[in-house]
Order: structure tokens, then sequence, then C-alpha cells
């Protein structure tokens, strides 16, 4: 007998290595999620969220449901037989101490559970939720409107464009009981996880119904609570608001401080060199394009414009037109430009006047 007591002893230390090694990958794991859920790459697993008090609801043919309290920091179970949910309600109230706004953490066997993989196309992804419950009700004698479900992604292949999603799904009949004890202690429900173990759960939560939404920014907040934070929030907003505004408003008085100096200071060019410049400005013809524009939207119909030159005098417009007092009467309606100047007429092709009028004094 010396011999096989010798075999445990020597696996020993490597069963305690290999204990260590497996809890240290859960909380490294635990720590990985965390991180990804925080730099928003991912949403968060329901399924791993810490809950005061957790029921586990066990496989078929277990018919007592078991309670953990974790909130004294050492885990107590307790443990009630199958019967009425108000004999349910009852033990469970007793044992959340009457704190309505102690987190339930519901936790149910795999074998409880109806589970499926189904290979389904990528693009079906954004109403994954809807084709699966079409596919449930026309592949198994399930109904949607009589089952808790929810899925997720298991693998993807790319090449053939096409997702491995696992289906799990309940009957309420077998879930409803449990919830409506719950509701009877008036305690909150969080996630309805899948798994044998809290370590080991599938990421779902058969509440959620396969709809994949963030879960509230302050799930445990009052109503107090919230109007302080909206209140502190539209505090900062007006704070910010009329920071800036201060900004702009000191601002526009340093550019006005600005151009008030440099008008007082005088030109800063020499009076020569103003001049000339005066000089440069006074030659410049007016820009050709500007003047095109401004002249097709004065002429009116039935007269054109067939030449344009411009020089420091002024625009010279050649028109063709067949009513000489309407041209001039539109070409005096032309911006930038003083009264027109007829300085040549002469008969046209079919009955029309060519006219030749000098647009003078240009303004820039």
């Amino acid at each position: 007998m010396s011999a096989p007591s010798a075999v445990p002893s020597a696996l020993k230390p490597r069963q305690i290595g290999a204990r260590q090694i497996a809890t240290r990958t859960a909380r490294l794991r635990r720590v990985l999620d965390a991180a990804v859920h925080l730099s928003g790459f991912a949403e968060p697993r329901g399924d791993r969220v810490q809950a005061g008090l957790t029921v586990r609801l066990g496989a078929p043919g277990e018919t007592a449901v078991a309670v953990i309290d974790r909130r004294g920091g050492e885990a107590r179970t307790y443990r009630f037989a199958a019967g009425d949910p108000a004999e349910w309600a009852e033990g469970i109230a007793g044992i959340a101490g009457g704190r309505g706004s102690t987190r339930v953490k519901v936790l149910v066997d795999p074998a409880a559970c109806f589970l499926r993989s189904l290979d389904l196309p990528s693009a079906a992804l954004p109403r994954m939720r809807a084709l699966l419950a079409e596919e449930l009700e026309a592949a198994t004698p399930f109904r949607a409107s009589a089952v808790y479900s929810d899925w997720f992604v298991e693998g993807e292949d790319v090449a053939a464009r096409t997702l491995r999603v696992r289906h799990v799904v309940i009957k309420k009949a077998r879930l409803d009981p449990l919830l409506d004890a719950l509701a009877r202690a008036g305690l909150p429900v969080g996630p309805v996880a899948v798994g044998r173990d809290e370590d080991q759960t599938m990421p779902v939560d058969l509440l959620s119904h396969g709809h994949r939404s963030l879960k509230a920014l302050f799930p445990g907040a009052r109503t107090g609570d919230v109007v302080l934070l909206a209140g502190a929030l539209l505090f900062l907003v007006a704070a910010f608001w009329g920071w800036r505004a201060h900004q702009d408003a000191t601002l526009s008085a340093l550019d006005d401080a600005f151009a008030a100096t440099r008008r007082s200071a005088g030109p800063s060019l020499p009076p020569p060199v103003q001049a000339g410049l005066a000089t440069i400005l006074a030659g410049r013809a007016p820009p050709l394009a500007r003047t095109w524009d401004a002249l097709a939207a004065a002429l009116p119909e039935g007269i054109s414009a067939t030449a344009l030159h411009l020089d420091g005098a002024g625009a010279l417009v050649t028109l063709e037109t067949r009513d000489e007092a309407r041209a001039l009467a539109a070409l005096a309606r032309v911006p930038g430009f003083e009264a027109p100047v007829l300085r040549q007429a002469g008969d046209g092709p079919q009955g029309t006047r060519t006219l030749v009028v000098l647009l003078p004094g240009s303004r820039p």
C-alpha cells in the first residue's frame, strides 16, 4: 500500500501549482475584461457583474434553489427546497435583510437551457436578434414569446463571411417562478447568467432577449442624486459658456484697442510711398470676371454685350440692342460704376443698334 500512497503525495505539489495558475489566469482574465471595457473596445460583460446576492438555478432534475450571500466578505450559502414562490420570496427577503437596493444575480445551470450553434452570414449581424427568433420558431417547437434568450459570437470565418453564433434559450416556465419570487421580495434582478460557476459563465444575459445596449451609467443612483448630477453638469456648461463669452469679449476689446492705436499713430508708410500707391490703385482696372458677372446680371433679355475693355478710366462696353434707352438704363444699374456715357451708336445686323458705352469712375 506504500507505493499507491506515494503517488498522490508526489502529485500534490503539481495540483497546487495548477490550481494557483488557474486562479491567477481567472484574475488576469477579469482584469483584461475590465481594461477592454473601460477603453471602449468591447461591450460590457453583464454576466461578470458583481452582485451582493447570487441565486443559483440548477439542472432540470434539481429542485432546490441556492442563494449565495457575499456581502459580509465571506460567502454564505442558503438552500430552499422546491415550493411556492411566495415561500422563496419570504426566505430571500429574510436573507437580504429588507434592503431593496441589493442587486441579485441569477446563475442558471447550462443543463437547464437549450443551447445551439448556428453558422449565419456576417451581414445578418445588425438584425441577429430577429433572425434568431425567426429561426427558433421555424426549426424548434419553441416560440419566441415563451422563452428567454440571448446570443454571442463564438467565431468568424472571414473567407466564407459567416459567423459562428451560440444561441442560449430557456423556457419562461422554468425561470419565471424564481423571477416572481425576487419581485415579491422587492429585490432588483441583475443579469441572468448561464454557467456552472460564476467564473465560467457565458457572455449572455437572458433578460436582455438578445438586445445589445449599454447599461445605465449610474444604475443605483436615486432621483435626488441624478438631479444634483444634472444640475452640476448644467453649472459646468454655463461656466464654460461664460468663460468663452468673456474670452471673446476680451479678444474683441484687444482688437479694437490695437486698431485705435494704429489709427492714432498715423500711416506707417512715408507720404511719397503712399502717393505712389494711390496712383497705382487709381490706374488699376476693375476685375474682369466680376465686371462680366455684373453686366450679365444687369442686362435684361434682348440686350447682349459683345465686347468689354477695362482700364483705369472705367469700362468700355459694346452692346447689341433694339432699344437704346433701355440699354442705357440697364447699364446705369451696374454696381461700382457711375452713369453710362454713350460714345458711339450705329446700325447693327438684323435691325439692331450697336452701342459703345463708357462706364466711368470705377469704384473698388
